[in-house]
């Protein structure tokens, strides 16, 4: 596991979320490693994501221009709210030496949101963190970031976790495959039947065209 190694700092993610300056740095920081192994690594593949984290801390920050450019207006973005979406959950209940506790126990009788509220809270925050995954697709898949990095695109189950480059994101309904672009439509115009993507007319068919 990577969570000492990490891609954004505990401050850049207090400077753009509404996480209190109080909160403990440590705790933070154990909530961007998760947020990197658990969704980053996926979305990277192994041999990508490590070799990123090998950029930082093996030749001391040595991203090439294209690397930079990557890690400071796509990941960091992404990281930024991935993270704060795994520590609501921890924000809400902490683990003392009596047990795990709410809020109100620990800061003086201040009371935190009932669960209910806790989960809402989760929900609208992973789903800003799913624009900026989707973001960071576009830009490695179809965007102006295709072709630049080799451990991206040249990879094997050697390798650990390969890239996860469809778009699956967090509904209930996953369509395997597929991707926002239409990339299995050949599937279907191969057995004949119609299709239709945002790709194919500038001016998509209705009813009353005829």
């Amino acid at each position: 596991m990577s969570i000492g190694k990490l891609l954004i700092s505990s401050e850049k993610l207090k400077s753009f979320t509404n996480i209190n300056k109080n909160v403990d740095i440590e705790a933070i920081r154990a909530e961007i490693g998760i947020a990197q192994d658990l969704h980053l690594m996926p979305l990277l593949g192994g041999k990508f994501y490590y070799h990123l984290l090998d950029q930082i801390y093996a030749t001391g920050n040595t991203f090439n221009q294209d690397e930079l450019t990557l890690v400071s207006d796509f990941i960091s973005p992404y990281l930024i709210q991935m993270a704060y979406y795994e520590m609501i959950p921890h924000l809400h209940y902490r683990t003392m030496n009596v047990g795990i506790v709410e809020p109100g126990g620990v800061e003086g009788g201040r009371n935190g949101v009932d669960a209910e509220t806790m989960k809402y809270l989760r929900t609208i925050q992973r789903q800003r963190a799913d624009f900026y995954m989707m973001r960071l697709q576009d830009y490695l898949i179809t965007g102006q970031g295709q072709g630049l990095f080799p451990e991206y695109n040249n990879f094997s189950t050697r390798d650990g976790i390969t890239p996860e480059k469809g778009t699956k994101y967090s509904l209930p309904i996953v369509l395997n495959h597929t991707s926002r672009y239409g990339w299995a439509q050949n599937r279907y115009r191969n057995n004949g039947m119609s299709t239709y993507g945002e790709f194919d007319f500038l001016n998509p068919p209705c009813w009353g065209c005829q």
